[in-house]
């Protein structure tokens, strides 16, 4: 039996997640660039937030997957907008702050997945990425050690094309950037289904939680390294990932509403510890000094971490 994730009024984007990660048909049709289609959800609590960006002195950049817009947490200014198209999985899905600059990553209004530098003014287009489909698009973005942009890309709804190298197909992408917008970017990491929940250590290393179809276990491991993936002790649906210490992480999950916490050992394996009493189901990150943020369907709270 498919097991289905307990969402509720989840948005797009995250309920999807949900799905990829409880199964689906195999090698589903990619959906029109031009026309994209998905399923309305009922009205939300708060704007669903799956874009987090920590700031150097402590503040957090957020966006908000539906409206497009970018605001600063403290003055909940709008700083910056993009036009997205929302439906299905799409929407405003990565922030990333670095040297001043605020890259966003989304699905643009033909339904390609895009990065862009929005701020400062005027914005540039940082990539133009694949067209993206119901499920399993990814779209998480980050900052590496380097400077350069990490991105991560799902199956695309063509699992597939996951073990093919030249495809970008569960894929963790670095980025320069920079531009240009059809620049090349240089694979990472592959082989995952969908690697949405991921983030960059203090010591650069790339922890990432995916998603898996059917009964496939979801895994934690690096984006970096052919290292061992470990499963999760029980399904989630990963939306989220902050690295807590050099040994911990903390992984939202989208259906089930929790923030789990995880020990990596000498071995390079994972074993769970027992979980926040914080829930989590859209994003996770850490602030300076040692807080977390986590989103949920009331919005954005602040915890110890």
């Amino acid at each position: 039996m498919v097991r289905r994730a307990p969402v509720g009024a989840a948005l797009a984007l995250l309920a999807a997640l949900a799905l990829a990660a409880c199964g689906s048909d195999p090698e589903p049709a990619p959906t029109s660039e031009s026309r994209p289609v998905g399923r309305t959800l009922p009205p939300q609590r708060a704007e669903p937030i799956a874009a987090l960006a920590p700031l150097a002195g402590g503040g957090l950049r957020y966006g908000e997957l539906r409206s497009g817009l970018i605001r600063d947490r403290g003055s909940r200014r709008i700083l910056a907008r993009v036009e997205v198209t929302t439906r299905g999985q799409r929407g405003l899905l990565g922030l990333a702050v670095a040297e001043g600059r605020t890259f966003a990553a989304y699905t643009a209004r033909d339904g390609r997945l895009v990065v862009d530098r929005v701020l400062p003014r005027p914005a540039a287009r940082v990539w133009t990425g694949p067209a993206t489909v119901d499920l399993g698009n990814g779209g998480h973005l980050a900052v590496l050690a380097d400077g350069r942009l990490l991105i991560g890309v799902g199956d695309l709804g063509r699992p597939s094309r996951i073990a093919d190298p030249d495809t970008l197909n569960g894929k963790l992408l670095a980025l320069e950037p920079r531009g240009p917008a059809d620049q090349r970017p240089e694979v990472l990491s592959g082989g995952w289904n969908n690697p949405f929940a991921f983030a960059v250590a203090p010591d650069g290393r790339v922890w990432v939680a995916d998603n898996a179809p059917g009964r496939r276990p979801e895994r934690l491991g690096s984006g970096t390294a052919a290292a061992p993936r470990s499963p999760l002790a029980r399904p989630i649906a990963p939306s989220g990932l902050a690295v807590l210490s050099a040994t911990d992480v903390a992984v939202c999950g989208v259906a089930s509403g929790t923030l789990e916490r995880y020990r990596r050992a000498a071995d390079g394996s994972w074993r769970a510890l027992p979980r926040f009493a914080t829930p989590c189901r859209y994003g996770v990150a850490r602030l300076a000094g040692g807080r977390l943020i986590v989103s949920g369907d009331a919005g954005l709270r602040e915890m110890r971490g």
